[in-house]
């Protein structure tokens, strides 16, 4: 999801590690229109509207790069053509910078895809304030997690948006939101300060009105945390992320810390990932385990071609292991290179004692990068919730706007084959908190899993 300088909230909903990347090759459509628009994008990357030269470029190069680079399992699954038609159409009705914002947001999200993002610096900068707390679905309801204002508590229920209710709202602003699931886009909802106004009115079930002004609104200094819950005995630590080093390097101090302890408890709830955290993996892994499969494009012209129903030569003049090839690959819609599946074995571990990984669905990405090892080998109990269901390294271009695209390359499945993109990681033990957890300050997760320590 998505480990350069995350925009406002944008780290909530996903990166892996990142690399800047420039396209083997250009769509000659896109050549041109740099030479027409090249002066036009400077002056205009922080202009509130934006010309239709630049809508046009940025728009075909958006198509193009999805054409090339996206990892559909099948070009059956979604009809680009038509949505790139639909997208041209909102974009030439207004000159809005956030008006051409969305529309490209809601393009690149109906691909379905957590790792498949759009971002403009701009619309960071202009609408990025954070809202000053998280809610989600929950029991039918649109509950708080978290708050940093006085005024609004853990297990209050939102039930309108200034005047509006709730689900009306979410209802309207999820088609904007990239996730590989419609539970994962409602999830993220309140992760998104941009879908938000700058100043709005919530509406909560007890009848009291919260004014939220995202001018003053703070984010809370997350960091890497651990202590003792038992003496000797039992430890915890949270990780908040694994987008910088230091993140991963504090978890280890840590697991040195407690390398003795009878069980240890990691907690990577809301952990929306960033850096691949395999040393952390290695230092609590005494088994081995299986990585990944993944499955990327292969696009050699040739395949394609004679994969086409009008060619009246298929596979005319290919080698019989080629032909065999593009048989195989066929019923797919177009080539793919399936990697991973191979079986790693555990390096030096730190800690050998019995392991507890709490998970939800806010463990996305480079999280579930280091969840899935311990699911697969079992050496972990995994307590919670199911995990968001997108991960993998994704392709990052520079637009030269202020704006920038990522696309999933891969698509990930689990190491037997079976699919992983949009189902997450299923916990061991399933629980979740309630409203009533909410309000009471309780971690019902955390309980069980100190319940299921206590058991031989």
């Amino acid at each position: 999801m998505w480990a350069n300088r995350l925009p406002g909230n944008l780290a909530t909903v996903c990166t892996h590690c990142v690399r800047i990347q420039t396209p083997v090759r250009e769509i000659l459509l896109n050549v041109l229109l740099i030479l027409v628009v090249n002066s036009c994008l400077a002056a205009q990357t922080g202009a509130k509207t934006i010309n239709a030269e630049e809508k046009l470029f940025t728009a075909s190069k958006i198509y193009a790069l999805v054409q090339l680079h996206f990892a559909s399992l099948r070009s059956s699954d979604y009809d680009l053509d038509s949505s790139y038609k639909n997208y041209l159409r909102a974009i030439l009705a207004k000159d809005e910078r956030r008006e051409f914002d969305l529309a490209t947001f809601k393009f690149v999200a109906e691909r379905r895809s957590g790792h498949t993002l759009f971002w403009d610096s701009w619309l960071d900068n202009d609408l990025g304030q954070p809202l000053g707390f998280y809610a989600a679905p929950i029991e039918n309801k649109w509950v708080v997690f978290i708050s940093s204002m006085a005024d609004l508590r853990p297990g209050d229920t939102i039930v309108g948006i200034d005047g509006h209710p709730t689900e009306e709202f979410a209802g309207q602003q999820v088609a904007y939101i990239s996730a590989s699931s419609d539970t994962a886009r409602r999830r993220n909802l309140f992760l998104l300060p941009y879908l938000f106004p700058k100043q709005f009115t919530l509406t909560l079930e007890d009848g009291r009105k919260v004014v939220v002004d995202r001018t003053t609104t703070k984010l809370p200094d997350t960091k890497t945390g651990g202590h003792w819950l038992k003496q000797g005995q039992v430890a915890y630590i949270r990780i908040p992320s694994f987008f910088y080093p230091v993140l991963e390097d504090a978890a280890l101090s840590y697991v040195n810390q407690f390398r003795n302890a009878k069980v240890l408890i990691i907690d990577v709830r809301n952990n929306p990932g960033g850096i691949s955290a395999a040393r952390f993996v290695q230092a609590l892994m005494d088994r081995s385990y299986r990585r990944w499969k993944e499955s990327t494009p292969l696009r050699i012209g040739s395949l394609e071609s004679s994969q086409r129903p009008q060619s009246d030569q298929p596979n005319s003049g290919m080698p019989d292991y080629l032909k065999g090839y593009v048989a195989g690959v066929g019923a797919l819609g177009s080539a793919q290179l399936i990697l991973g599946g191979e079986t790693v074995p555990p390096g030096q571990p730190i800690f050998h004692g019995r392991l507890f990984i709490l998970v939800d669905g806010g463990c996305i990405s480079a999280c579930e990068d280091f969840v899935e090892p311990f699911k697969d080998s079992g050496r972990a109990t995994l307590v919670g919730e199911t995990t968001q269901g997108s991960a993998g390294l994704p392709y990052t271009y520079d637009l030269h706007n202020g704006m920038s695209l990522r696309i999933a390359v891969s698509h990930t499945y689990f190491p037997d084959g079976s699919e992983f993109e949009g189902f997450g990681i299923k916990p061991d033990v399933e629980v979740g908190p309630t409203i009533e957890s909410l309000k009471a300050g309780r971690d019902i997760a955390l309980e069980k899993a100190l319940e299921l320590a206590n058991k031989p």
